[in-house]
């Protein structure tokens, strides 16, 4: 994106932009990541304390939310710590969930623990090992030749993240008949020919999903409205470990809440604002598609602003457009004056989030992204959260918003 040429600036979007208040928004951020949120996994009691409060906050704020409700087909969760236990020569390892092992998102049930010595080419009872891809459809094939050569199960590879952690995976493609589990690649090398005892209790229900939704009237009702999206669900905390989910997404959530304080607190623009804390985004995007389908079933064309990951600044902000070619002007131009007012180098990146599924159904849509630290892991916390990025990007969206309010 262009960062050369001076674009116009409102005095208006210049005093939105300087009442965005970081500390109101870390505030929010921690909320969120409290123990009692239980890494607001959707259909989960910590999930439902997280749509409360957003709920009540955004009614501080002066707004007037609603809850639009939708089903999920699926959610998955571990019902139990997980265990894993590899003997042979002579010694006995326990292995640790989450540093060493993992669950499996195409894991079969795995009610009670599977006892099996691991084979490279497994006989009945056997652990049999892939090191290559699970996600297509050879990994199904293989896995049904396995289960019907009685094997007890799959061990598979996973990389660790910087952090030394397997990272949360809660979506992927069907399960397979038998039980996976997946190991750092180290380990499953090292456990081969071992005898091992593994139980990952990994179920999947259905659920309800919330999107929190609230509009902010504008002057001129008939103009084509603006929406400003981020998920507020996360992966979800392990059973005896915490997942804050900080950086993805309570940043975004927090930004979006303390910009919507400060426009309702301007009074109405031309354009009327519509704000949208969707959810199930970690499960497939569920909660913004259905949002769009129900916008476009209303006739609403909305432009879109999508806010994922806001907790790190790395010099430069991500923004992917949509839908298609040529990309949308109108944001390309707000977006780079914006950015310009701030002094923030945009460029265009990937920002794979709820922002492809309202360009999917045909609105101008921004995905904007600055970054996270060891996101879908433990250490996704509060404290690895950086203030000046909350603040960069709740004055590039106010910024940006400001623009666009003067623009068809």
């Amino acid at each position: 994106m262009n960062a050369n040429a001076q674009g116009p600036e409102t005095a208006e979007a210049r005093r939105l932009e300087d009442d965005f208040d970081a500390e109101r928004a870390l505030t929010t951020l921690r909320a969120l990541c409290a123990p009692v949120m239980s890494g607001r996994a959707p259909g989960t009691p910590g999930h439902r304390r997280a749509t409360e409060f957003l709920v009540s906050l955004l009614r501080s704020h002066g707004l007037e939310p609603r809850l639009d409700h939708f089903p999920i087909a699926r959610t998955m969760r571990l019902t139990a710590q997980p265990t894993f236990r590899a003997e042979g020569d002579g010694t006995v390892r326990e292995l640790t969930h989450r540093a060493q092992f993992a669950e499996h998102p195409r894991s079969a049930p795995m009610p009670r623990p599977v006892t099996g010595t691991v084979a490279e080419e497994p006989g009945p009872g056997d652990w049999a090992v892939v090191r290559g891809s699970t996600r297509g459809e050879g990994f199904a094939a293989l896995a049904e030749r396995f289960a019907e050569l009685g094997a007890a199960g799959i061990l598979t590879a996973q990389e660790a993240d910087a952090s030394g952690h397997l990272t949360k995976r809660v979506q992927g493609p069907p399960p397979v008949r038998l039980p996976v589990v997946a190991l750092r690649p180290d380990l499953l090398e090292s456990v081969t020919g071992s005898v091992v005892t593994a139980h990952v209790p990994l179920v999947r229900e259905p659920a309800t999903g919330a999107n929190i939704l609230a509009t902010l009237p504008g002057r001129d009702p008939d103009a084509r409205p603006l929406l400003v999206s981020a998920h507020y669900d996360g992966v979800g905390s392990d059973p005896q470990l915490h997942f804050p989910c900080a950086g993805d997404n309570a940043s975004g959530v927090a930004v979006l809440c303390e910009a919507a304080r400060v426009l309702q607190a301007a009074g109405p623009g031309r354009r009327p604002v519509l704000l949208a804390l969707v959810d199930a985004e970690e499960i497939g995007t569920v909660g913004s598609a259905h949002h769009a389908r129900t916008l476009a079933e209303q006739g609403v064309r909305p432009d879109v602003l999508n806010l994922d990951m806001a907790g790190k600044y790395n010099g430069q902000v991500a923004v992917e457009l949509g839908p298609g070619e040529p990309l949308p002007a109108h944001l390309v131009e707000a977006l780079d004056s914006a950015g310009r007012s701030q002094r923030l180098p945009l460029f265009s990146g990937q920002v794979s989030s709820d922002n492809r599924r309202y360009a999917s159904a045909g609105f101008p849509s921004a995905g904007i992204g600055l970054g996270a630290a060891h996101y879908h892991s433990p250490l996704d916390a509060p404290e690895r959260i950086d203030p000046e990025a909350l603040g960069k990007a709740g004055r590039l969206l106010l910024a940006t918003l400001g623009r666009l309010d003067d623009r068809d």
